[in-house]
């Protein structure tokens, strides 16, 4: 073989061997690409999201509505049932009423119908109470609403005296439409002659179809000077308005210069009048009053017994 082949030949291996290599390094790129850049999985993660906008989803059954629940936009990943809504509004049905939920976002699962709503949360209830708080829950099987949080609740309006309540926990039974601030519960209610009452109970019952609303446990009733307590209180209405405040449970009063307990005592919002029955009697230094209806006016100034050992004013001798 001359030498002039054998170059040749040596080229030839060379060039082959290098082609061979290319070959198989873009083999190895095609196989295994280079990670891919952050925008990169952030687009991909976007293709795989579902958006909505002003979406809605009704849950129903038996012909009846559950609820209907808006927000502005919607968005979850694909193949996912929990839906993140933000500017949330939703109507829940109970039996007889409806409690309509507002907040700044929340969530709900389109399978088992569970919701969260958060931000700025506002309930309204059908006979008017409205409640604020931090999020509210909503569980379709436990056919409850509920929060652990502070709750605000402000009751209607009437002649522009409202009550105003504030307590920890909240829940809504919507099998029975009771509405409960579950502990710490105080609050004070504007009276016709410009003083406020002042409340406060271990838990406070409102009903979500009627007017009414009581207070349990430890329950503190303050007007000016005035203190009276008890396990139970109830507020009665009159002509669709506030019209008294009805305490049981072992009465004790207290003001300045009196001391007292009873069995029943009714407080008269527009009148300014207490009535304490069951047992009564009031004593002030080493006068005692016993009858079986003890009247104070005017916060404490005036108290009328019937069928009385004694009466007095206040204000005048004792005879």
């Amino acid at each position: 073989m001359n030498k002039s082949v054998f170059f040749i030949a040596i080229g030839l291996l060379i060039a082959f061997e290098a082609f061979y290599l290319t070959s198989k390094r873009q083999s190895k790129e095609d196989q295994d690409p280079a990670p891919t850049t952050q925008q990169d999985e952030k687009k991909k993660e976007a293709q795989q999201e579902q958006t909505v906008e002003k979406f809605q989803l009704i849950d129903a059954k038996n012909q009846k509505k559950e609820f209907e629940l808006w927000s502005n936009v919607a968005h979850k990943p694909m193949g996912d049932t929990l839906w993140k809504l933000d500017t949330v509004k939703a109507n829940i049905y109970s039996e007889n009423a409806m409690y309509t939920l507002t907040g700044d976002k929340g969530t709900v699962d389109e399978v088992k119908k569970t919701m969260i709503i958060e931000g700025h949360v506002q309930m309204v209830s059908d006979n008017g109470y409205t409640f604020h708080t931090d999020h509210l829950n909503y569980d379709p099987e436990k056919k409850k609403i509920t929060t652990e949080d502070k709750v605000d609740m402000e009751g209607n309006k009437e002649g522009g005296n409202n009550l105003y309540l504030e307590g920890i926990g909240f829940e809504v039974d919507l099998l029975t439409n009771q509405m409960t601030l579950l502990a710490q519960v105080h609050g004070n209610k504007p009276m016709s002659d410009g003083r406020t009452m002042k409340i406060a109970s271990q838990t406070a019952e409102m009903s979500g179809k009627q007017r009414s609303m009581t207070f349990k446990n430890n329950v503190v009733i303050n007007v000016g000077l005035m203190i009276v307590k008890g396990n139970y209180a109830e507020f009665q209405y009159k002509d669709g308005k506030l019209d008294t405040l009805l305490m049981d449970g072992g009465i004790h009063l207290q003001d300045q210069d009196k001391i007292g307990s009873a069995g029943i005592a009714i407080v008269y919002f527009n009148e300014d009048k207490y009535v304490f029955k069951k047992k009564p009697f009031i004593t002030q230094g080493e006068n005692e009053l016993i009858g079986d209806e003890i009247v104070v006016f005017n916060g404490g100034k005036r108290v009328q017994v019937k069928n009385a050992k004694m009466e007095y004013h206040q204000e005048e001798k004792l005879r």
